[in-house]
């Protein structure tokens, strides 16, 4: 759940690439006639119990305040002591389901959104040692997926959005090198050394999508891709890798997760990479959904400075008419203390996102 592109390697590339990427591709899609006058959905994250059912009383407070259209929740892939891969957040949706919590938050009128993603490095203990991958390329992630939307579809009356392999890019950055340095080509690109695994990975991300597709849940479903990625050319080629995922998705999701202000890069910081993204994955002609965002290393004074920034009825206005259709907030708890006056400066955007001014 980080972004693993460096501040001088943002600085580098994403700066110099501010602009428009990639150029056309013979599967693109013309951009679609987008309805006038609707709002950017807005999603909170990571805990919906928390959020919900007053186990963080200062969560629900900042549920009240920012008033989400979507509850965002993870599939986290693990290993076990045998080294096999499997859902370590299983046990928390299955206690969810069994307590009636998906039903619970359908009738409160909330979407929920499902984020899959792997400890592909070990970079959180709670999940144990590194996956180097395994768990989106196994059979275990399908059994899980079947048995999520198993839920979904018993509980939740309306959309449910679904962020397959968020960050997917990542995930060989140990498979190779022991040193789980995040480097190319090691991450982010598509060679001799990577194709195989990630040849693996689209297929089994293609199984996922019939699988949703023969579920029965009203879902909007596709792919997460890094933000970074399309700030430099070997991420691009990377995302076109994925082309027939995304040709069978539904929607396109990416995430931001930059660490610092504008002004500390040269100009380009969340705002940019966002708007950047939008751009690049507007030419696929699909709705774009910003699953999580959330400065990586949790600084409240970057997202105060980003919503400032953010909100600008010209700035919202271009990322809808490019095709972003919800907004997610990674997690709460960054702002609950309202640090930098950053669950107030939130709170204003997300107002901002009920009603676009075209």
């Amino acid at each position: 759940m980080v972004d693993r592109r460096t501040f001088l390697i943002s600085l580098l590339l994403g700066v110099a690439s501010c602009g428009s990427s990639g150029g056309n591709s013979s599967s693109l899609q013309p951009q679609p006639q987008l309805p006038q006058g609707r709002s950017i959905l807005f999603g909170l994250g990571e805990d919906p119990e928390r959020l919900v059912n007053g186990y963080d009383p200062e969560g629900k407070r900042v549920l009240d305040i920012l008033e989400p259209n979507i509850l965002n929740f993870w599939l986290n892939g693990s290993v076990d002591d045998r080294k096999q891969p499997y859902g370590n957040s299983m046990h928390f949706i299955r206690d969810w389901a069994n307590k009636g919590r998906f039903k619970e938050w359908s009738e409160l009128g909330y979407s929920l959104m499902l984020i899959t993603w792997e400890n592909y490095d070990g970079q959180n203990p709670s999940f144990g040692g590194p996956t180097y991958g395994e768990y989106h390329i196994s059979q275990t992630f399908l059994q899980d997926l079947r048995d999520v939307l198993s839920i979904l579809k018993s509980q939740v009356k309306g959309k449910v959005y679904i962020a397959l392999a968020t960050e997917q890019s990542t995930y060989t950055a140990c498979r190779y090198n022991q040193t789980c340095k995040h480097e190319i080509p090691y991450t982010d690109s598509i060679n001799d050394l990577t194709k195989d695994y990630y040849t693996r990975l689209r297929s089994n991300l293609l199984n996922a999508i019939d699988i949703i597709k023969n579920s029965g849940v009203d879902a909007v479903y596709g792919i997460c891709f890094g933000g970074w990625l399309v700030e430099f050319q070997e991420g691009i080629n990377f995302i076109r890798f994925f082309e027939p995922v995304i040709q069978n998705s539904n929607a396109i999701f990416f995430q931001s997760m930059f660490d610092y202000k504008m002004s500390e890069n040269g100009g380009y910081g969340n705002p940019q990479r966002i708007l950047k993204n939008c751009e690049f994955f507007s030419q696929y002609g699909k709705p774009l959904h910003l699953a999580h965002y959330m400065p990586n290393n949790k600084r409240a004074d970057v997202v105060a400075d980003d919503m400032t920034y953010m909100n600008n009825s010209d700035y919202i206005g271009r990322l809808y008419r490019l095709g972003l259709r919800s907004f997610s907030f990674m997690s709460y708890g960054l702002v609950k203390n309202n640090e930098y006056g950053s669950l107030d400066k939130l709170s204003a955007f997300r107002k901002s996102l009920k009603e676009v001014s075209l």
